[in-house]
């Protein structure tokens, strides 16, 4: 018999039993895997050390330059060549040997070291917004699988039972026919759609299989582990879509659409890029200070100088010019990136609207009466009391109600996630 009746268990939303695991079977609320999720995922850690990295270039450029020490000696000394007396090497300590040191120290005006910290902190933010941005797509994806891999075990579920109770009836009709008491024709179209349930099944089970490999990516976890999702049944029906407007979901998405975010902080980084241009067309004064032993002036001649230059040909008016057009650039991309934006949160909103409202026209006591009919159609069959096309018709239809009934629950989910994906945080949260 197809004995599908609902038992009260936790966590379990339709009460019919997962698939067994040949292996560890990992127990997973999604809560629990969004968790380890952002605790162990490796594409998250190499992205948070992207944030580092953008730090230290923030302490980089709050460093002033190095001082440059210039020195010169005689390598031989011509003048202390007499009879009998080679030319003295490296005179360091002869009266009339020279040395020159010099000591240089560039100073940056016009606020150019404030400006390149300013420019290694918004690339700061940016890595941040990619970080953030990051972790909404692989959220997306979690969610998205869980649900799936959710849905197919529990479609794969009521395979099992239905080619379980298939095959207890292919059996005894097999050893009817070798008695002679059915015709082949009927036993022939039995073990077709026996084949055809198996086959329909394996196209599922591989389905599972990129589930959770996937799965396994994203937790950082053995892809021996078998993840049995548990939902309860108001994770699947708590949702209100009718609750939302066009208009909220555009302003939230302003805020947790981190990657619009980015749009932001990269023009935001162009303007200070254009600044930084600006300044670098002013010169920077260079200061030094001079030490010469035994030079033309005097024994012991100290300087000082300042060194500045005199920008008449170059005035970096082509860096100046280019970033003015990548300014001008990025405040367009703004624009359309936004547009873009509104545009995927108002294509899932209306997949939502439709998704929800064939869900809520759904009529669960279908699946219920249907349930208790084809167990009376099963008996009758085995007594006899229909044919074979007759009882395999009932068969396929409760077989595709019960999967259409669990894919219109699993398009209601991956609507909404999408939707929360395309906003850029849960919907249903404030």
């Amino acid at each position: 018999m197809l004995g599908f009746q609902t038992q009260a268990q936790p966590k379990v939303t339709e009460g019919i039993p997962l698939i067994a695991a040949p292996t560890d079977t990992l127990q997973l609320t999604l809560t629990q895997a969004e968790e380890q999720f952002t605790r162990q995922n490796l594409n998250l850690m190499i992205a948070q050390l992207g944030i580092s990295e953008s730090q230290k270039q923030e302490i980089q450029s709050k460093l002033r330059p190095n001082p440059t020490i210039y020195a010169e000696i005689m390598p031989y000394n011509n003048g202390t060549a007499t009879a009998g007396r080679e030319r003295a090497i490296l005179p360091f300590r002869q009266s009339n040997s020279e040395q020159i040191v010099q000591l240089q120290q560039l100073l940056l005006l016009a606020g150019k070291r404030n400006k390149q910290l300013a420019i290694a902190q918004t690339s700061t933010e940016i890595a941040r917004d990619r970080f953030q941005d990051l972790i909404r797509t692989l959220r997306y994806e979690l969610r998205s699988t869980f649900y799936s891999l959710y849905f197919n075990q529990q479609s794969i579920s009521i395979y099992d039972e239905e080619i379980q109770t298939l095959q207890q009836t292919v059996t005894l009709y097999q050893q009817q026919y070798e008695k002679g008491n059915v015709p082949l024709k009927d036993l022939t179209r039995l073990k077709a759609y026996l084949f055809n349930l198996t086959t329909e099944k394996q196209s599922l089970i591989l389905q599972l299989a990129n589930d959770q490999a996937e799965l396994a990516v994203l937790l950082n976890m053995n892809p021996a582990t078998t993840v049995r999702p548990e939902v309860t049944q108001e994770e699947l029906t708590a949702y209100n879509p009718a609750s939302l407007t066009l208009n909220d979901l555009y302003n939230r998405a302003e805020e947790n659409r981190y990657d619009l975010k980015a749009y932001t902080d990269q023009a935001k980084l162009e303007q200070q890029n254009l600044t930084l241009q600006k300044a670098l067309a002013k010169p920077d004064l260079t200061v030094q200070a001079t030490f010469d032993r035994n030079g033309a002036f005097g024994q012991n001649y100290v300087g000082v100088g300042v060194g500045l230059p005199v920008p008449i040909f170059n005035k970096n008016q082509g860096n100046i010019e280019a970033a003015k057009i990548r300014t001008q650039s990025s405040q367009q991309g703004i624009a359309a990136y936004r547009l873009q934006v509104q545009s995927e949160v108002q294509k899932a909103y209306v997949k939502v609207l439709q998704t929800n409202q064939l869900y809520q026209q759904f009529d669960t006591r279908f699946n219920e009466d249907f349930s208790r009919l084809i167990d009376g159609v099963t008996t009758n069959y085995r007594k006899q009391n229909i044919d074979v096309v007759e009882f395999l018709d009932f068969f396929d239809s409760y077989k595709n109600s019960q999967i259409q009934y669990r894919q219109l629950q699993n398009n209601r989910m991956q609507s909404l996630e999408e939707l929360g994906y395309a906003v850029g945080t849960n919907v249903f949260s404030r």
